[in-house]
């Protein structure tokens, strides 16, 4: 008659590696979370924001571009802010819009590296808890007198949930990391040209004047 293994025995056998990872999950997910919402309010609305700021550019009001970025709440802007308010000169604006667009990005970079390290080390945290958990089971068949194959078996299968662990954290963490990350380069890249493009309204208002 096969050996019953219930969850209850499957948690017990991935000893303090499979708690660890449990807790890790939890951690990722509030990370995910957490990032998620902070990057609908620092990036909600910026395309349509950013388009009606290069409209009131490009038809000279510039100070209709300067009140839609008070009342803009999201990080974009800050940024329209700074380049509408720098120094005289095109390139010290230039500067000022790429500090202002350097402290944005650092913005939403927080805790991206964390999230990639749960990606890169979760996998490798599982599988070091089933190694731990195939050596436990033949050691258990190597002191079990008369045991069959079925012992190991059991043994591993109770290991192996330590590495499907692992990777019900990795690939969630991997997807948000990729997923965030590719909003940050679009959000900083829409951010460079509105600059590029006010910077350029900016320094033609002389010859209209």
């Amino acid at each position: 008659m096969g050996q019953q293994v219930g969850i209850k025995d499957i948690l017990v056998a991935g000893g303090p590696v499979l708690a660890f990872m449990i807790l890790l999950s939890i951690y990722c997910v509030a990370l995910i979370w957490e990032r998620w919402k902070f990057f609908g309010r620092a990036t909600g609305g910026y395309r349509d924001f950013l388009a009606r700021v290069r409209s009131a550019a490009a038809a000279g009001k510039l100070q209709d571009a300067a009140a839609l970025a008070k009342t803009h709440k999201g990080l974009a802007g800050a940024v329209v802010t700074s380049t509408l308010t720098g120094p005289a000169h095109k390139e010290d604006r230039q500067r000022a819009a790429r500090r202002a667009i350097g402290r944005t990005v650092s913005e939403l970079e927080r805790g991206m590296a964390t999230l990639g390290t749960i990606a890169s080390v979760a996998p490798f945290i599982g599988l070091f808890g089933t190694v731990i958990g195939v050596m436990r089971a033949f050691k258990d068949l190597a002191s079990a007198a008369g045991a069959g194959p079925g012992l190991v078996a059991v043994g591993i299968s109770e290991a192996l949930v330590c590495t499907a662990a692992g990777l019900l954290v990795a690939i969630p963490a991997v997807a948000a990391f990729n997923h965030f990350n590719q909003k940050i380069a679009d959000f900083s890249e829409e951010l460079g040209w509105m600059a590029e493009e006010v910077l350029d309204s900016l320094s033609e208002r002389p010859h209209h004047s």
